[in-house]
């Protein structure tokens, strides 16, 4: 009976460290400095998505490391690396095929800016935004997308709020910008928002930003989080977290 006895608190024990281990699997994250979706402060990653990305982990008992990169090492890392995750990503035809994608966590809107004394600058159609230089980012899908549409005048920066800059600056005509990012880092810089003026809308890059896997990552690891991405939505977790950033 003694001997079972202790089998059976050997079993209990395992069975135990098995859980814990299944709880704390950790998974490799990278992301940008983009807010308000995803933002380092005082050595913390906040932010709309990172808070959506938090909780549904969280819901699928997994730990996460998240580290925050530029861009372009951020999305190479991801796309090179299997089980990385990374958000948040804009999800176009380019890249379709390049990521096992998890499902949308926030809503993205696109625009290109000018200065609001640059009369003389007037866009009726993406044809007519062709004429100007225009700043965007590295490896951005906004460039991706603008670049596919003939655009030759694009001046890449790593770092979005350069553009802001370079804009005031008059060293470029126009910058393209998503619209909730745009507002956050005009007050973040200090800079005087009725200076610039949306011009127009890029509808094609107006949707929403998701989390996705190396495209080799293993698929029961990706479908738990999917899953847990789908409890938190029913749950109504994600529209709480969005009603915190759009008014």
């Amino acid at each position: 009976m003694k001997g079972l006895l202790v089998q059976q608190l050997i079993t209990f024990i395992l069975l135990i460290n098995l859980s814990l281990q299944a709880y704390c699997q950790e998974v490799q994250i990278v992301t940008e400095n983009f807010p308000p979706y995803n933002f380092e402060k005082a050595g913390k990653i906040e932010g709309m998505s990172t808070e959506i990305l938090l909780a549904a982990l969280e819901e699928a008992k997994l730990k996460p490391k998240i580290s925050i990169y530029p861009w372009a090492r951020a999305y190479d890392i991801a796309l090179n690396t299997k089980n990385y995750m990374i958000y948040s990503i804009a999800k176009i035809p380019e890249r379709e095929n390049l990521f096992q994608w998890v499902g949308a966590i926030a809503p993205y809107k696109t625009s290109l800016y000018k200065l609001k004394e640059r009369t003389d600058i007037n866009i009726q159609s993406l044809d007519d935004a062709k004429q100007y230089s225009i700043g965007c980012s590295i490896s951005d899908v906004i460039t991706t997308y603008l670049k596919k549409q003939g655009f030759s005048q694009l001046r890449a920066v790593s770092n979005d709020t350069q553009n802001l800059r370079k804009l005031l600056l008059g060293r470029i005509d126009l910058i393209a910008f998503d619209e909730a990012s745009f507002v956050h880092n005009i007050k973040k810089e200090g800079l005087a928002i009725n200076k610039y003026s949306r011009v127009y809308r890029l509808e094609d890059l107006s949707d929403e930003l998701y989390i996705a896997f190396n495209k080799n990552s293993d698929a029961a690891l990706v479908e738990k989080v999917r899953n847990a991405l789908a409890t938190i939505q029913k749950k109504g977790v994600i529209q709480s977290i969005h009603k915190k950033y759009f008014f």
